[in-house]
């Protein structure tokens, strides 16, 4: 199947060109241009099988593996959730932070994590970073919103046999009734109202805390982001970025 047409293209609005001039460069530039478009036709490439088991090279990254250390044992949801709540914690986001932040850093892991900060998608990174560490296959998930103004960045990770979603910006996933946790492709759709309550208290308290330079910018000022109590719909156009950290291997 030729992914072409779906790896970072086929958006609606002007989404296709917001991707390709993303004020970004190096790693940060190639995952965002070479995610693959969730639709019809790529629906079953993206969650129809498990990822290959990852073999992560013990010493390889040992900055990261003192964070693990510290985590639940194992890979399951326990893990990942920490993990998520951990990035949260410790990277704080540029919108919450007296001073601008350049959108592009070039920096590697370690490198966000000793900063302090990283925007979202370099938050999304870490977390995956972590998981990898764990031997936990994950990827990011890049999101549009319905009002194709809002965008951002997540992750999924794969835990207890299937992918699950996790935004280390808000320390959300998002637990279904049946218990499982959802999937990104189910926040704008069947799992919308899970969604939007997961989503009320962190949008709520993040908004809060924002810094007055980010009305400066469109994306997440007042007039683009999120309501409050209508998170799910952040995740109604959806990429997919596979992420094979240094120090790690698929077998």
């Amino acid at each position: 199947m030729d992914l072409s047409a779906y790896r970072g293209r086929g958006f609606p609005g002007d989404i296709d060109h917001a991707i390709a001039t993303t004020p970004v460069a190096g790693l940060d530039l190639v995952q965002a241009r070479g995610q693959l478009r969730l639709a019809r036709e790529t629906e079953p490439l993206l969650y129809a099988f498990p990822p290959p088991p990852l073999r992560y090279e013990p010493g390889a990254r040992p900055a990261l593996e003192r964070v693990v250390a510290g985590l639940p044992a194992g890979g399951g949801r326990a893990f990942a959730r920490a993990a998520n709540r951990w990035v949260h914690e410790h990277v704080t986001h540029p919108h919450h932070l007296p001073e601008r932040t350049p959108p592009d850093r070039a920096l590697i892991e370690e490198e966000i994590i000793g900063s302090g900060a990283g925007w979202c998608n370099e938050q999304a990174r870490v977390l995956v970073a972590l998981a990898a560490v764990r031997g936990v296959t994950g990827r990011l998930c890049f999101a549009v919103h319905a009002n194709l103004r809002c965008g951002h960045t997540a992750a999924e990770l794969f835990v207890d046999g299937g992918w699950a979603f996790f935004d280390p910006t808000f320390a959300v996933s998002v637990e279904l009734a049946d218990g499982r946790l959802a999937e990104a492709r189910e926040l704008a759709g069947a799992a919308r109202a899970a969604a939007d309550r997961a989503y009320r208290e962190p949008l709520a308290a993040y908004y809060g805390r924002c810094r007055p330079h980010v009305e400066e910018f469109p994306g997440w000022r007042a007039a683009d982001r999120p309501a409050v109590d209508e998170g799910g719909l952040l995740y109604t156009h959806l990429g997919f970025t596979d992420y094979l950290v240094t120090g790690a291997r698929a077998s």
